[in-house]
């Protein structure tokens, strides 16, 4: 292969691991899936056409679609390793989460919650979805957001990269909000919405 021939196809391969982990898990599950893994590729591939047709920079879809499915794999697996790319995006485990670990005694969803921190509609969120500054916000209320938890749970709330990258997919998914009922508070979170 020529160098411009290699080093197009690398430009195509990382551009499909960004693109692809950035595509919400509950998009790409299908049949056979299981861990994040991108068994589906062309279907993958016509999201992604669809999210970024209106982009004014161009992506080489045809590159990526001839990469084969263990290739795939691979570059997601290493750019994950490097830490170029976001983990898989679970809106549903998101609201699983905003509700179990008690997100929502402080916050609300469509009016369902507390009022203590501001509303995480997505109504209100900015349509390009922004995972570094969604934590950055949580960051700068970090102290007060941790007191307020030591106080009402006795210890601080504790989240991992993916569980934070499922709450920001939840916080984004206007669809997976909507299912969001009051029913589905905790009995011991109830009594602590104010």
């Amino acid at each position: 292969m020529k160098s411009s021939t290699v080093s197009a196809h690398a430009a195509a391969v990382l551009a499909a691991g960004m693109l692809l982990a950035a595509i919400p898990r509950s998009a790409n599950a299908g049949p056979g899936h299981e861990g994040g893994h991108h068994e589906d590729a062309g279907h993958m591939i016509e999201q992604m056409r669809e999210l970024h047709k209106g982009h004014e920079h161009g992506h080489d879809f045809e590159a990526i679609e001839s990469m084969k499915p263990e290739e795939m794999e691979r570059v997601m697996a290493a750019m994950q390793d490097i830490g170029l790319a976001l983990p898989s995006l679970d809106p549903v485990h998101g609201r699983e989460l905003f509700v179990g670990k008690g997100c929502i005694v402080c916050h609300s969803v469509n009016g369902i919650g507390g009022e203590v921190g501001p509303p995480i509609d997505a109504a209100n969120m900015a349509h390009t979805m922004n995972a570094f500054e969604f934590a950055a916000r949580m960051l700068r209320g970090a102290e007060p957001m941790i007191a307020m938890q030591k106080e009402l749970f006795g210890d601080q709330i504790e989240l991992s990269g993916q569980d934070l990258a499922d709450l920001v997919a939840f916080a984004h998914d206007a669809e997976e909000q909507a299912k969001l009922h009051k029913a589905d508070i905790p009995e011991r979170f109830r009594t602590l919405i104010q």
